[in-house]
């Protein structure tokens, strides 16, 4: 093992731990942190390679996941602002910049290219704002998505067109090979699109072994990338070719759950990488240029996707927010211009200032999303501009067809599951379940169930749930582990969701309360009470009086037995059957059960007779009423000093 490897990544994580710890404490954006402690480390650490490989994969990753959430019903709602808004965003923002550099005698391929540096935006970044403030669903979060979802795919086409830009000629002679090449490529792709990768995760997925679908799931995405590459395609094509293939398949959202960790790491050492790159002395030197530059850069953009919006028809207020948040340069055109240095459109002078440029257009977005409502004001002195006083909703036709509001997640499908959903059926409340067995989902999905594959504790998982947006939460998984991450992921991505949970034992009631739940059902508890009806009904009790004692058993949200065992609960059922001498005592005043000394003689109460009617079940300061009657066991010595001591009193 490398040691001087161990060393080096030791000292990256511990140093932005260290600063991200502090970034957390000023609440400034931890993109900034990254960047910083890679120009922090960049002075002491000489050799930058294996960090910059590491970083790669982060890439890869971030490639492989927009493949994965890419969703042909996402983009047919949003066509209008990805395709119509994504073209002329980038169109103008690339015309503005070479407008600009051919002043300064730049050539027209570089200049081309320093326009595709610029016009894209990142993904990662205005992503994370737009989830954090909850506008998803609003005009400005369907305009950003969809100019970003074309910019993620144009990337791809940039990255096809810059060997051309660079002028390098296409050699004749290997084009029938190429083409060969890139046909079996495309069969090979296709076949595995619609029967080889399905049939495989499922195959992976029946085995329930993380371990083996975690491994299948990296083989599909570095096999595919090293495929493409092999063939003198990017990298990053092949990882969006991958996500692709998977994203059609029941397993996306689980295998973006596996897959969400690797991403946000290697992006962060992608981030810190950047930041590594950064020449101190030459930031220090040209500090002015960079910012001017930084500058004209955000205004650039800032008109272009203005310009855009205003063609689009949408309201000022709307238009400005969404040319804010796509004013800086994305972590994509980092790619591109690694790929613009390999064909010589960027000298490493200009690529050293590009950076500086970039890293503070990056860090200067949380910042200026902020002042949106002032930059508003602005532009509400400008006569000709109507701004409206709020950022407009989307209009209601406008949401996905499928979209999800108030419904019942089920998690689970099995007994208690299905009766939920039937029962969410009979009654037209919407609903959506999510199971980890792949047959049970093949199965249902069959009979029309809206049913997803995964693990309901990942929060992408959730998140294709619309958890966001849903009234209640049905918990009914095996295991209490799971359980517990699902109600914790839950509660987090949704404070008002009203969340039902199923457990096995009573132990652990009082737990998944304190976690978030709302209602706490134990399936041992719920055997017993059984039970104890069953019981009852042999002994010839009235059936009026067991369903009032049953009911008196489950009130109060199972308070009762949150504070005992699950055998002083059979205890307590069964004690009327046991031949222990039975003692009572008639209540003459109005006071909590626990001001009765029952425990210092050793004594069960059994039951409170009330209006005719036995209670059982009660919890400690059970409030009592005049002419109850209190039923207790004991050693009979006990029971005659207790009452005794009644009588004294």
């Amino acid at each position: 093992m490398d040691l001087l490897l161990l060393e080096t990544i030791s000292i990256i994580l511990i140093t932005a731990v260290a600063i991200l710890l502090i970034f957390n404490k000023l609440k400034l954006p931890s993109m900034i942190g990254l960047f910083l402690t890679g120009i922090i480390l960049g002075q002491f650490i000489t050799s930058t390679d294996i960090i910059t490989e590491i970083a790669e994969l982060g890439v890869i990753f971030l490639l492989f996941i927009i493949g994965l959430e890419f969703s042909i019903e996402k983009f047919s709602a949003i066509k209008k602002y990805a395709v119509l808004g994504g073209i002329l965003q980038v169109l103008i923002t690339t015309l503005l910049v070479c407008i600009l550099t051919l002043f300064i005698s730049i050539p027209l391929n570089e200049a081309i290219f320093l326009g595709f540096l610029v016009c894209f935006s990142s993904t990662a970044i205005v992503m994370k704002l737009i989830q954090k403030q909850n506008l998803t669903h609003s005009t400005q979060g369907r305009v950003t998505l969809g100019i970003l979802i074309f910019q993620d795919i144009a990337v791809i086409l940039v990255l096809l067109l810059t060997p051309i830009l660079s002028g390098k000629n296409l050699d004749v002679t290997t084009l029938p090979l190429t083409v060969m090449k890139l046909v079996v490529l495309s069969v090979i792709i296709t076949a595995g699109a619609f029967w080889i990768v399905p049939k495989a995760l499922h195959e992976a997925a029946r085995t329930k072994n993380r371990d083996l679908y975690m491994l299948l799931v990296l083989f599909i995405c570095l096999g595919t990338t090293y495929s493409t590459s092999s063939l003198g395609i990017s990298p990053e094509l092949g990882a969006f070719i991958a996500g692709l293939i998977i994203s059609h398949t029941d397993y996306s959202h689980q295998t973006l759950g596996y897959i969400q960790p690797f991403q946000d790491v290697f992006m962060s050492i992608f981030l810190i990488s950047i930041g590594l790159m950064i020449n101190v002395e030459y930031f220090i030197a040209n500090i002015l240029w960079i910012i001017l530059l930084a500058i004209v850069v955000l205004l650039v953009k800032f008109i272009a996707t203005f310009v855009t919006g205003r063609i689009l028809k949408l309201p000022v207020s709307t238009i400005v927010a969404i040319s804010i948040l796509l004013s800086q340069i994305g972590e994509f055109s980092f790619v591109l211009a690694g790929e613009g240095i390999k064909n010589g459109l960027l000298s490493n002078e200009l690529f050293t200032m590009f950076l500086a440029v970039s890293i503070i257009t990056m860090s200067s977005t949380p910042f200026l999303q902020k002042m949106t409502p002032k930059i508003l004001n602005l532009f509400k002195k400008i006569p000709r501009y109507q701004v409206d006083e709020e950022l407009t909703n989307i209009q209601q036709e406008e949401h996905y067809e499928d979209e999800l509001e108030d419904h019942v997640v089920i998690i689970g499908f099995g007994v208690n599951g299905k009766n939920i959903a039937r029962a969410c059926y009979r009654y037209n409340i919407p609903y959506i379940v999510v199971d980890m067995n792949p047959l049970i989902v093949e199965k249902e999905k069959s009979y029309g169930i809206p049913i997803i594959y995964g693990n309901a504790a990942n929060e992408s998982v959730q998140k294709e749930l619309k958890v966001t947006s849903a009234k209640c939460m049905v918990v009914a998984t095996n295991t209490f582990e799971s359980t517990y991450k699902t109600v914790d992921t839950a509660r987090r991505l949704n404070p008002d969701i009203h969340i039902i949970v199923r457990t096995r034992f009573v132990r652990n009631v009082e737990e998944l309360y304190e976690l978030g739940a709302d209602e706490v059902i134990p399936e041992e508890f719920e055997t017993s009470i059984e039970m104890f009806s069953r019981v009852m009904d042999y002994y010839n009790k009235d059936v009026d009086e067991i369903l009032d004692t049953i009911d008196t058993l489950r009130s109060d949200h199972y308070n009762t037995f949150r504070c005992v065992s699950p055998e002083e609960i059979t205890a307590k059922l069964s004690e009327r059957l046991t031949n222990l001498n039975v003692g009572s005592l008639n209540v003459n005043r109005k006071k909590p059960l626990n001001e009765y000394n029952f425990s210092k003689y050793d004594l069960t109460v059994t039951s409170i007779i009330r209006n005719n009617k036995t209670l059982v079940g009660f919890s400690p300061n059970f409030p009592l009423e005049i002419d109850d009657l209190i039923l207790f066991t004991g050693d009979p010595e006990d029971i005659n000093c207790f009452i005794q001591e009644q009588y004294n009193s």
